[in-house]
């Protein structure tokens, strides 16, 4: 079950493993849009498109043109979806921060607070997958991030534990946090949200069925007394 729930974290590692150079200019470009301030919410449902873990090979990444077109596209309803997120964002950080020091039995309720403030972050992401890559309005993908977040609790909680325990250490390597990390999230989000949706991205180290027909075969035959 553990291993079941934490598969888009591996499979996000390994597709960054796997392109590193791709996701290098990924990274670059989405720090560019991030400085601009302006352009930071599209750059982000950018990034979500070019990460898709069924368009990662060469031939199918969205184009600089392509790119440049799709921040056009997201620039205000990537800040529609960051003002719907910010806010409960800004709640939870405020009550831990406010929390953190006191004696009372709001100090219990940290840990409950951290843990809603990653599943937040972990939706917000689903929702970006869903506007980007499934093509969903904003009302539409947030409303069903959310949902899809609780109804698939127990896939979703370890991958945001995970998934921003890794953030976390990344941020203390100033290299990795450049470079990788952003679209490492964001891949792994969206392999998050394909598996939550119940879609299956073909995995390139798995055995096709005919494969694996083959190897039966293969091992019925050796061990035949026939």
């Amino acid at each position: 079950m553990i291993g079941i729930a934490l598969r888009p974290l591996g499979r996000g590692l390994r597709d960054t493993l796997d392109h590193l150079l791709p996701f290098l200019w990924m990274s670059l470009s989405w720090w560019l849009g991030l400085f601009l301030i302006v352009t930071a919410p599209a750059a982000t449902l950018t990034l979500f498109a070019a990460a898709d873990p069924r368009r990662l090979e060469d031939h199918q990444r969205p184009t600089r043109r392509e790119a440049l077109r799709q921040v056009r596209h997201w620039l205000m309803q990537g800040w529609l979806l960051a003002i719907v997120i910010a806010v409960p964002v800004i709640v939870l950080v405020s009550n831990i921060s406010v929390y953190r020091h006191s004696n009372g039995i709001a100090r219990l309720l940290l840990p409950l607070w951290v843990l809603l403030l990653l599943l937040i972050l972990t939706a917000a992401g689903m929702a970006d997958s869903l506007v980007a890559v499934h093509g969903l309005s904003i009302t539409s993908a947030t409303r069903r991030a959310m949902l899809t977040s609780l109804a698939r609790l127990p896939l979703v909680l370890p991958v945001a534990v995970g998934l921003w325990l890794l953030v976390a250490v990344g941020g203390l390597l100033a290299v990795p946090a450049v470079m990788f990390v952003p679209p490492m999230v964001a891949v792994t989000l969206n392999h998050l949200t394909y598996q939550a949706l119940g879609i299956d991205v073909s995995d390139a180290l798995e055995p096709t069925p005919e494969r694996e027909a083959e190897q039966r075969r293969t091992a019925a035959s050796r061990y035949s007394t026939n």
